[in-house]
């Protein structure tokens, strides 16, 4: 029997689906900020929508989950332009950030170039990331995001991992990767690290409380009230009672040959 198969269609015009940026996509990608944190890596935490800087406001201020390094997010719904370019610039010396996300619906080849001749001419210590925005759909089916990663830095996500000082480079994987190696699994228990506030660990990475499913950094932003939370260092497996960090680090050693 022949299955029937749908034909996956590209919708071009991304204000059909976020008519502004500020009102409507930069809302929806601080609740989905996974998607892109999949697609660049590290784990996101939101730290601020339209933050100031100066008489100016960056669309996201966010950190690295892992490491609370500085992260801006700039979002441009249309092609890449010498406005946009120059604002980046100037919340990244603002904000001091680590890292620079400029999200757009498609990348000028002049815009390409710039962007790698900074991450090429910066400091080390600070990298360059230009994204394409793509929506899908199939048939009638909801519209589907996908960013796509035009330039960024040699080795950026090494960097980014690097903690203050240090000589060695590694890449820190996800929860996601934990759960692959077995270290970890579904169903197992969370505590917040300083509380008796317990999560259940989900196949996907995100926790449940009393059936309400969130990501572990919400999680433990709810029970700290803290604005930012380094998620591994905050997350107790409760059966071995080590810290997510401990658990990675453990495994990690023991498979240097993989990293």
């Amino acid at each position: 029997m022949m299955i029937n198969l749908g034909t996956l269609e590209e919708i071009k015009d991304l204000r059909s689906v976020w008519p502004h940026e500020a009102h409507d996509f930069t809302p929806w990608l601080a609740k989905n900020i996974s998607i892109l944190g999949d697609e660049v890596g590290i784990d996101i935490t939101i730290e601020e929508t339209e933050s100031s800087v100066g008489d100016f406001n960056v669309d996201i201020f966010a950190t690295d989950a892992d490491t609370g390094k500085k992260i801006i997010i700039e979002n441009q719904l249309e092609e890449t332009d010498h406005d946009h370019l120059g604002k980046l610039i100037t919340y990244a010396s603002g904000k001091s950030a680590d890292l620079v996300i400029w999200l757009v619906r498609k990348a000028r080849p002049e815009h390409r170039a710039a962007i790698e001749w900074l991450n090429n001419h910066t400091d080390e210590g600070v990298g360059f990331i230009l994204c394409e925005i793509k929506v899908f759909r199939i048939g009638n089916s909801e519209p589907a995001p996908k960013f796509e990663i035009k330039e960024q830095p040699n080795n950026w996500v090494k960097e980014m991992k690097k903690p203050s000082g240090s000589v060695e480079r590694t890449v820190l994987p996800k929860i996601k990767d934990m759960l692959e190696w077995g270290v970890v699994k579904a169903g197992d228990i969370l505590v917040a690290k300083g509380s008796d506030e317990e999560a259940t660990l989900l196949q996907n990475g995100h926790v449940s409380i009393n059936d309400e499913e969130m990501s572990m950094q919400d999680w433990l932003r709810r029970v700290t009230g803290w604005k930012s939370v380094e998620t591994y260092k905050f997350a107790i497996h409760k059966e071995t009672g080590k810290a997510l960090s401990q658990i990675r680090k453990e495994y990690m050693d023991e498979n240097m040959e993989l990293y």
